[in-house]
């Protein structure tokens, strides 16, 4: 999702209008599906999630979002926001979220620009088992990245934001041409129109990580489809490289998650994260 501050983008709700049960507070962010607001309810303040108007009578896109929903309820994973109710309101579905009051990753990687190293294996630590959840459901995320993990005030990482989910026994909800993830997130079966599976996410989580550690993802210095072409041809940069405080073992567990070839990487999200933080104890 995209950080909201003082505009009001085309679409939006206002603060006080009523969503079914909920009242609008203020809108949190807006993404290319629909916009989250926080929201008052009855079970307290809500993350509140809205298709666009204009794609609600869109039958991909309603069913797209019903996935979300389902998916969330399905891991009831503690690493994956819950969805607490779903439910219609003038023709435009909406679904209540857990609110989790600290903000995304992204926004602690804006303010910071750079993380700790231990505070981004905690984080990945746990996204990592959010994500092995949904795996062993079935699922693969094809959108992890710091956008989409969220933080609570204590620190706690979580999952969310499914709607490029693909559930291995249905088929996906997209249309022909449309891009299937983040450029800076894909991994390159992903690119290149392949199977995905849960090393798919290890590669993105992997992206995550190097971003956290240098600010950056690995070829975030190319524009638009030079971003696909360094993902699938070439080798990511050193994302310790700035950094002295991390010493080289742990760039290269880092990097496990970024080979090309899905086989070559972690078996599991929470292998990786974990292989890391060994690497970090190994140098101490």
């Amino acid at each position: 999702m995209l950080g909201v501050e003082d505009r009001k983008p085309e679409g939006s709700l206002t603060a006080g209008e009523a969503v079914g049960p909920y009242r609008i507070e203020s809108l949190i962010g807006e993404g290319g599906m629909g916009f989250v607001y926080r929201a008052s309810g009855p079970s307290g303040t809500v993350a509140l999630k809205l298709v666009k108007a204009e794609l609600a009578k869109d039958s991909v896109f309603r069913r797209r979002f019903d996935r979300e929903a389902a998916t969330a309820a399905r891991v009831g994973h503690q690493n994956v926001v819950p969805v607490l109710d779903t439910g219609e309101a003038d023709g435009i579905p909406y679904m209540a979220q857990e609110f989790i009051g600290g903000g995304s990753l992204e926004d602690r990687i804006q303010r910071d620009k750079t993380l700790p190293l231990e505070f981004t294996l905690d984080v990945c630590i746990q996204v990592g088992e959010g994500l092995d959840a949904m795996h062993e459901h079935g699922l693969i995320h094809r959108d992890v990245k710091p956008g989409n993990i969220l933080l609570d005030e204590g620190g706690k990482a979580y999952i969310t934001d499914f709607g490029l989910m693909k559930d291995r026994e249905a088929s996906v909800l997209t249309r022909p041409g449309q891009a299937l993830g983040s450029m800076d997130y894909m991994a390159p079966e992903q690119i290149r129109g392949e199977e995905v599976t849960a090393q798919t996410d290890v590669y993105a989580l992997g992206c995550v990580m190097c971003e956290c550690l240098s600010g950056s993802p690995p070829f975030a210095d190319r524009q638009g489809m030079r971003i696909l072409w360094a993902h699938l041809q070439e080798d990511p940069p050193d994302p310790c490289a700035s950094r002295s405080d991390i010493p080289a073992d742990v760039s290269w567990a880092i990097l496990r998650a970024l080979e090309k070839e899905p086989e070559k990487r972690p078996p599991t999200a929470t292998a990786y994260a974990h292989g890391v933080r060994l690497a970090a104890m190994g140098a101490n």
